[in-house]
């Protein structure tokens, strides 16, 4: 038996589902090694405690104690709102998938047969974009005359990544009031 079989057996045994053979190969190695020996005398020691009755048994008023404990602590704000949380999860989904499609074009046509579903939501993110890109027209005319469609994307996703921070600080604002 190594040392890595007897730390296993060491645990049947603390599970008292340790075989008679398998508990003599695991005494036999616990005298030979000192490492194991040391281990194991840890381990029994660990078990004692932890088998003593007095510690398995909270107080009665244990519960009670704890609770009044957790009333007392300050709340420092409301929970933000569902619909925020939503609005963000949503917000964070659609901002993802629209960066991978700004910088890796061809996966719309290989996503858009995959199914009616995939092609819908598709079809809304190349719509948003398509409506920030016509926010910034001046702006994507020189980016892609100099040739440079990374700068545009990375222009919209700041946009983007600014306009939701400002709905956030603007809802945990309200929401501190």
């Amino acid at each position: 038996m190594d040392c890595n079989q007897a730390q296993i057996a060491m645990m049947e045994h603390m599970e008292k589902i340790i075989l008679p053979p398998r508990a003599r190969d695991l005494a036999q190695h616990v005298m030979s090694c000192e490492d194991c020996r040391e281990y194991y005398i840890g381990f029994d020691m660990a078990l004692d405690v932890l088998n003593e009755p007095e510690l398995s048994i909270a107080p009665p008023s244990f519960t009670n104690n704890v609770m009044a404990k957790v009333r007392e602590m300050p709340v420092h704000s409301k929970p933000i709102p569902l619909f925020l949380r939503i609005l963000w999860g949503f917000g964070g989904i659609i901002l993802g998938v629209a960066l991978l499609l700004v910088f890796n074009p061809g996966w719309v046509t290989a996503l858009s047969g995959a199914s009616p579903a995939i092609y819908t939501i598709l079809n809304a993110v190349n719509n948003v974009q398509t409506t920030v890109t016509g926010w910034f027209a001046e702006w994507t005319v020189s980016y892609q005359e100099s040739g440079n469609l990374m700068l545009h994307g990375a222009l919209v996703f700041v946009v983007a990544v600014g306009a939701l921070l400002l709905v956030l600080q603007r809802s945990e604002k309200s929401n501190k009031a």
